[in-house]
């Protein structure tokens, strides 16, 4: 069972695809870790978009202070394009927990 355990909490608490590398999956864990990597660097860029596109369209001459960042980073959050990438890559990270549990064969028997 311990098998099991240490698959799922890989994938779910680590990154996704380290429990189908720790099963032994090489192509399922490389195919995970990769597209959980794109999904992440597309949250970031659509968060950089929104928050850069926000801050032109709203307060470009001033200077930015600490209210106006939290502003910015309260409106990119409340917008559902944000919500799409991290929608995926939450789903993504699910599927690749379950997958790693669902898929881990038996404890090695000393």
């Amino acid at each position: 069972m311990r098998h099991k355990i240490t698959a799922f909490l890989l994938s779910a608490l680590v990154f996704p695809g380290l429990g189908q590398l720790y099963n032994q999956e090489r192509r399922k864990g490389m195919i995970l870790v990769l597209a959980a990597n794109g999904l992440l660097g597309l949250v970031f860029l659509t968060l950089l978009i929104l928050v850069s596109r926000e801050y032109t369209l709203v307060f470009y001459p001033r200077p930015p202070t600490m209210e106006m960042v939290q502003m910015l980073l309260l409106d990119t959050l409340r917008h559902p394009l944000f919500w799409l990438p991290c929608g995926l890559l939450l789903a993504l990270w699910g599927y690749a927990a379950v997958d790693a549990a669902r898929r881990a064969g038996p404890p090695a028997q000393e």
